[in-house]
């Protein structure tokens, strides 16, 4: 198993959060090529790619017989995580309230030796907020960018005190103390993002205070992003 499939700046990074020589499952897996790359390139033994819909998996079995991952790489259709036991859970390619679900209806996943590479497509800000509440930690947090797309991949584990986090937080997470030179242009996308949001707000009277407060959160993570 020497030939590895392509992977794009968004998986690699996600590749680079898993640790090596445990099971890895991959929750969404589409074409399975995280959980092939994995095993094929000698990083964990075995892996789990696991779809709720029968289609992916159809594509998942094509992967792995392509790249002869058979008995290395198990196919699952599954909810959830329901029924997937695994040390490394990677939930990529869907949006962070759908993580934050996913997450509610297993409890396992709070086990001290569970790890977490989540990779949420929207609401990165909401499924912070929630883990924090939850008692996660968050341990890294880096981005990546294909083409004019800005990704983020957060590393994550349970045991921490919950607590309320701030804006700013939910917004920029650990980007500005573990994030790379990617992790610079998702802060500016996002600074641009919260800015619109911001002049969006200042045009009714009623809510010039809540431009105002989305307009500095704009300039806090423009001044973050600077500093990586």
């Amino acid at each position: 198993m020497n030939v590895l499939p392509p992977l794009g700046a968004r998986l690699r990074l996600a590749a680079s959060f898993v640790r090596p020589g445990v099971t890895v499952a991959d929750i969404g897996t589409d074409h399975a090529y995280l959980p092939v790359w994995l095993v094929c390139s000698g990083h964990n033994p075995s892996a789990l790619a696991c779809d709720v819909r029968s289609g992916p998996l159809s594509r998942a079995a094509q992967t792995v017989a392509q790249y002869g991952a058979q008995g290395h790489v198990a196919l699952r259709q599954t909810d959830g995580l329901a029924g997937v036991q695994a040390q490394d859970i990677i939930l990529a390619g869907m949006g962070g309230d759908l993580i934050a679900t996913i997450l509610s209806h297993s409890e396992w996943v709070r086990r001290p030796d569970v790890r977490l590479i989540l990779q949420p497509m929207t609401a990165q800000e909401t499924l912070r907020a929630w883990l924090c509440r939850e008692g996660f930690v968050i341990d890294r947090e880096d981005a990546a960018v294909e083409g004019d797309k800005h990704y983020l991949v957060m590393g994550v584990r349970y045991g921490g005190a919950p607590f309320e986090p701030d804006l700013f937080f939910c917004f920029a997470g650990l980007l500005p103390k573990t994030g790379g030179p990617a992790a610079r242009e998702y802060l500016r996308w996002q600074a641009r993002r919260l800015q619109k949001k911001a002049d969006g707000l200042a045009r009714s009277v009623a809510r010039a205070a809540q431009a105002v407060e989305w307009s500095a959160l704009a300039s806090r993570m423009e001044q973050a992003a600077d500093r990586i």
